[in-house]
Formats: structure tokens, C-alpha cells, sequence
């Protein structure tokens, strides 16, 4: 969940960051990201979740940023009996992202370790990106743009990212999403798949 559509695609970077996080504990299965994103800013019950991601625990949160500040919302819920085992507000540095995408990725961890038992956690699960947070930021909105699906929305998120690689150029992630936005295209059948592929 996040306040506006400026912050919408950060959000979405961060919750992928930390499903990515949270999927390197061997002993955790956890839901793929395009499971989980069906969910999101949709009205559902604890049941519902249960019944189609087949999940014991889900945890939801929210993203309001300004330039200056960010408020991060984390809550972890039992599907089961639909109670909340705890819930968590970090305040915190908009410029510190990585940081943050590990910090909460750590507590979550840890809250999961209280709660289902003994688990192994590396000391950092999210590495920082050697590029600056503004390069970062755009990546992030050229790939919430791609990951809509259609058409429009993929060339624009493909010109983003093609402008982040022309101001980074050795940031490999963009000319990775770039990659998938015409495979997802050619496979859709929004391009030719000849096309595509080769674009790809």
C-alpha cells in the first residue's frame, strides 16, 4: 500500500526487495512475488489469503514518503485465527534506502524466528547497489511501469530504464528488465514474438 502513485512504484521496489530478502532463508517458503502482488491494494480477509496462497502467515505494510521522511507500516497476521502477532513503524531517511530494505527484511526475519522457531538468518539479506539512491529511484518507477503488462505502460518503463543505463551505465539491472519487458511483451503477444525476442 502506499499514499500516492509517486510513491507506488518505491513501495513496490521495496516489497519486492524484501520478498527477495526473505526467499534466501532456506528455511522459509515464501510466496512469489506475482502471488503476492494480486493481493495488493485490494480489500480481502485473512481466509481468503490462506485459501489461495495456501499460507500460514502473511505480513502487509505501507510506504507514505516525502522527500525528506519516510514511514514504513509492517504487520504480520495468522491466517489461521486472523490476529495480529505484531505490528512495526520505522521512521526513517528516504536517502537510505538499501538500508532500510535490509533493516526491515532483518526484523521480519526475526519476528518469524520468534514465531515459528529456529531459523537460520544471514547478517545482511538485502546488499546495497552501487549506484546513487536518485539512479535507484528511477530504476525502481521504469520497472513498476513494465511490470503493469501492457503495452504503454512497457515502452515507457523500457525508455525509463533506458535513461537510467545512459546515466549508469555498468547498473546491470536495467538492461536485465529491459530484457524481460520485451520477453513478457513477445510472450503476451503485445509485440511480434520475432520482435520481441530479438529486442530482447
Amino acid at each position: 500500500m502506499s499514499n500516492n502513485i509517486e510513491n507506488e512504484y518505491f513501495c513496490d521496489g521495496l516489497t519486492e526487495e524484501i520478498i527477495n530478502a526473505l526467499a534466501k532463508i532456506k528455511q522459509l517458503s515464501v510466496t512469489s512475488r506475482t502471488s503476492s502482488f494480486y493481493f495488493k491494494n485490494k480489500t480481502v480477509t485473512a481466509q481468503e489469503i490462506r485459501e489461495k496462497l495456501k499460507v500460514a502467515t502473511f505480513i502487509e505494510g505501507s510506504v507514505r514518503a516525502s522527500k525528506k521522511k519516510m514511514r514504513i507500516t509492517v504487520q504480520m497476521i495468522d491466517t489461521v485465527d486472523d490476529f495480529h502477532f505484531w505490528s512495526e513503524t520505522f521512521d526513517r531517511n528516504p536517502d537510505n534506502i538499501f538500508e532500510i530494505q535490509d533493516e526491515v527484511s532483518l526484523f521480519i526475519a526475526e519476528k518469524l524466528r520468534e514465531h515459528i522457531g529456529h531459523i537460520e538468518i544471514e547478517e545482511k539479506l538485502v546488499s546495497p547497489i552501487d549506484v546513487p539512491v536518485a539512479i535507484y529511484r528511477e530504476y525502481l518507477k521504469g520497472r513498476y511501469y513494465i511490470m503493469k503488462l501492457d503495452y504503454k505502460n512497457s515502452i515507457k518503463g523500457i525508455n525509463i530504464l533506458k535513461e537510467v543505463i545512459r546515466k549508469s551505465p555498468n547498473f546491470s539491472s536495467p538492461y536485465l528488465d529491459i530484457n524481460l519487458a520485451y520477453v513478457q511483451m513477445g510472450t503476451m503477444g503485445l509485440l511480434p514474438a520475432f520482435e520481441a525476442y530479438e529486442k530482447a
